[in-house]
């Protein structure tokens, strides 16, 4: 297959395109710290959805996870909101927070007032936040305030008209998680689609901790170590290992030829946090090494590590429809960027897939249809001669359907929300203004430099137009522009100028 300019072109457009897109992602990433805010239903109602107050202690383990230099508060809701932990920077006052949290939360307020909440979290931040935050909404009701049915409708509604796009304004992601199936389900769903958060519908309150780790972890976007035969490989270049076991009854114990690590360890930086149904090993500055585990870690348990070398994943929608096919793009990096190893192996397993999908080269790219309606784990893993790492995603399947019906009736809300699920309008109107964009791609400049005859050829909004606030547009997309009107360029005259081949007579 012969080459043409144009081919060449575009290729070389893509291709920096993509590093351009990926070097944004990076540095964003790296610039922005964590901010977490959680918002805890207390109202009467939770005595009978979490009767061990399981919130307690899931919430108290959050606490002890967030890192240092990122952003985090805790408020309980119910009558009133009511201020747990105060915003700001995560420090060392964070650690002894365990407890007092643990004790704090209970199920003693006769309203929910869902409004309150989520209007408290979402501003928590000031009106222009660093980055985007990330509110975990736990409750088991549905909007209920002071002043009968009426009065919890209209609150009801304004949390659709006027909360969520704020939240939307603010790049506030909401995760609700939903103790109970009485809970106002299509507010709660509504919620995370609009805001691109994670929607989770717990079958038993025991699932609340790690379902709050997930949420977590797509706010910090977490590393992790993979497993291999209860295995672990800690490389110099990890700056802190954190152990989490969602069982207080087996202690933690990391083992190598030389070492031994576990709650009673007289190595330096290593520290130890127990609660109600979870234990969790904290080593800065680790020895670098292989390890074995002790005992067998679990499913739901992890190793989540920090370290400049990442496992980077494409941001994904974490609540999406079942007919919904995702494309992933993951490298791993560091502070300059791809790190190359072109025998490196990605293994990718989503939902209930026993046996992951290999993929060997510097970087993942594939296509990959979401699993069944229900919660699933996205796994990727990448392992090379010198670095192992591991990213886990939740995921919340949704029924496919072309609107979220939420119920008219007094205790559910009003009218039909749409869903974000659905892709963009493909009326003729939507069509044409996209046509009409793609045409003013061609800067003046350059359609100067054409023959006459070439310019002829080009329709009329790329040889007399250029986008007015060409000035004001971001570096990569000035980049992207410049590279799309080259490879236009390159097109027409490879079609204008190509040989003319003639039938033999």
């Amino acid at each position: 297959m012969r080459w043409t300019i144009s081919k060449i072109t575009q290729t070389f457009a893509f291709s920096v395109f993509v590093v351009v897109l990926t070097l944004g992602f990076t540095n964003t990433s790296a610039a922005n710290p964590a901010d977490v805010r959680v918002l805890v239903d207390v109202s009467g109602s939770m005595k009978k959805a979490d009767p061990k107050t399981v919130r307690g202690p899931a919430t108290a383990l959050l606490a002890a996870l967030l890192p240092d230099q990122s952003q985090g508060g805790i408020w309980l809701f119910g009558s009133d909101v009511r201020e747990l932990v105060p915003y700001g920077p995560v420090d060392a006052r964070w650690d002894a927070l365990g407890q007092p949290i643990e004790a704090s939360i209970g199920s003693t307020d006769r309203f929910t007032h869902m409004e309150s909440a989520l209007r408290t979290g979402i501003t928590a931040g000031g009106q222009s936040p660093a980055g985007a935050c990330h509110v975990i909404l736990i409750t088991d009701g549905i909007v209920d305030v002071q002043g009968g049915q009426d009065a919890s409708s209209a609150s009801r509604d304004r949390i659709l008209k006027t909360v969520l796009p704020d939240a939307v304004d603010k790049a506030c992601r909401i995760h609700t998680i939903a103790l109970s199936d009485k809970a106002d389900l299509p507010l709660l769903r509504q919620m995370a689609i609009q805001t691109n958060g994670l929607f989770t519908l717990l079958k038993q309150p025991g699932d609340l901790i790690p379902v709050m780790l997930d949420a977590l972890e797509l706010a910090l976007r977490s590393q992790q170590l993979p497993i291999s035969e209860q295995q672990i490989n800690i490389d110099s270049d990890i700056r802190q290992v954190r152990l989490i076991r969602l069982d207080s009854r087996s202690a933690i114990e990391l083992r190598s030829d030389s070492t031994v690590v576990n709650a009673d360890s007289q190595l330096p930086g290593i520290t130890y946090y127990s609660g109600t149904g979870y234990q969790t090993l904290i080593w800065s500055n680790p020895i670098a090494g292989r390890y074995s585990l002790s005992p067998e870690f679990g499913a739901s348990d992890r190793v989540l590590i920090d370290s400049h070398v990442r496992l980077e994943l494409a941001e994904l929608p974490p609540t999406i429809s079942a007919d919904q096919t995702l494309g992933l793009s993951a490298s791993l990096q560091n502070s300059d960027g791809v790190l190359s190893a072109p025998s490196r192996e990605y293994r990718v397993a989503f939902g209930e897939r026993i046996d992951p999908i290999r993929s060997v080269g510097d970087q993942l790219s594939l296509q990959i249809d979401s699993p069944p309606m229900g919660r699933s784990i996205l796994t990727i893993q990448s392992f090379d001669q010198r670095y192992e790492r591991q990213v886990q995603r939740a995921f919340e399947v949704l029924v496919a359907q072309p609107a979220l019906e939420i119920a008219t009736n007094t205790a559910q809300g009003v009218g039909q929300v749409s869903s974000t699920i659905q892709g963009e309008s493909s009326t003729p109107s939507a069509s044409k203004d996209s046509t009409a964009k793609t045409s003013r791609l061609l800067p003046e400049s350059i359609t100067k430099l054409l023959p006459e005859s070439i310019q002829n050829l080009l329709p009329e909004p790329v040889t007399n137009q250029r986008p007015e606030d060409t000035p004001n547009w971001p570096l990569w997309q000035l980049i992207v522009s410049a590279l799309g009107a080259i490879a236009v360029v390159a097109l027409v005259i490879g079609l204008v100028l190509r040989p003319k081949h003639r039938l033999p007579e």
